[in-house]
């Protein structure tokens, strides 16, 4: 295990990064210590252990990269993840938030036996099987209002699954982030016109929409909503 010199993030207090500011990494501290989920690099600071955070990964650490506006990391928040896979930017959020709940919703059976062993020592992720398309049968496995619905599916109907969750788990204020691929929604259309729809039906369902950030640098075809429910 390496030694590396860590400092807080800029805006994000609770990721550590390394680097010059133009080209930095990201890092999260180890809630289970030891142990790595994907392979990513376990170093030292102090006396903490932190894990590496892959951008070419995870969605969300590109997102963060890509320096956004809205600071939706700041406080304490629980979290409804949709299409949690198996594990590997849940297990990163698990780390930031550790005195908070993170349900973790997936669809495959094969991704959830691996989101179990992956999340098995973290007592604040909760794995679920189901299908993010119908949230109201995995109601009885959700017991608190959430405030942040993070959404990572490979579905056509992609802005209409996030607005149906929130109806049912997001707290009034809260706000939707929804990674979209362009061509699993429409591999016909001009990417513009499939992300331009996706905020369109956002608003209609009552979202404002805060920031629009393109990934592509890391996930090919994709670009991040962050919206907030009014």
């Amino acid at each position: 295990m390496s030694y590396v010199k860590l400092r807080n993030h800029p805006k994000f207090p609770q990721i550590y990064i390394s680097g010059p500011s133009n080209r930095f990494k990201l890092y999260t501290p180890n809630l289970v210590t030891g142990k790595k989920v994907y392979g990513e690099r376990i170093v030292k600071f102090k006396d903490d252990e932190y894990r590496r955070w892959d951008p070419y990964r995870s969605k969300l650490a590109a997102l963060l990269l890509k320096d956004p506006d809205t600071s939706f990391l700041e406080r304490n928040k629980d979290w409804l993840y949709l299409g949690a896979s198996s594990g590997t930017t849940v297990s990163h959020v698990s780390d930031v938030y550790p005195n908070n709940l993170i349900y973790a919703v997936e669809f495959a059976e094969r991704s959830m036996r691996e989101l179990l062993q992956n999340t098995s020592k973290r007592t604040n992720v909760l794995p679920i099987l189901g299908d993010a398309r119908y949230p109201e049968t995995y109601a009885k496995s959700i017991f608190t209002k959430v405030d942040l619905i993070y959404q990572d599916v490979a579905q056509p109907n992609q802005a209409e699954i996030a607005i149906a969750n929130s109806d049912y788990y997001l707290n009034k204020g809260g706000f939707i982030i929804i990674a979209i691929k362009s061509q699993s929604i429409d591999s016909v259309s001009k990417v513009e016109d499939v992300y331009r729809n996706e905020k369109i039906q956002l608003e209609k369902g009552g979202y404002d929409i805060l920031e629009s950030i393109n990934i592509h640098d890391y996930a090919a075809n994709h670009i991040i909503l962050i919206a907030q429910k009014k």
